[in-house]
């Protein structure tokens, strides 16, 4: 039903280099988000992915 893959890791830095070895997959969006982002409302917390998604060039129908 679910697949989870946990990877023990020290930093972002870490986890990101284990998972791109173990999957084989290069990590093509990771970008920090503030620290207040979970106090937002989820229409808030939407907008400011999509606008992050945005700026790594993703195109989002609307």
């Amino acid at each position: 039903m679910f697949n989870f893959k946990y990877y023990l890791a020290n930093s972002v830095k870490d986890f990101i280099k284990k998972r791109e070895q173990k999957e084989g997959l290069k990590n093509i969006f990771f970008k920090k988000l503030d620290k207040n982002f979970l106090e937002l409302s989820k229409e808030e917390q939407v907008q400011r992915i999509v606008k992050i998604l945005e700026s790594q060039g993703f195109k989002l129908k609307k």
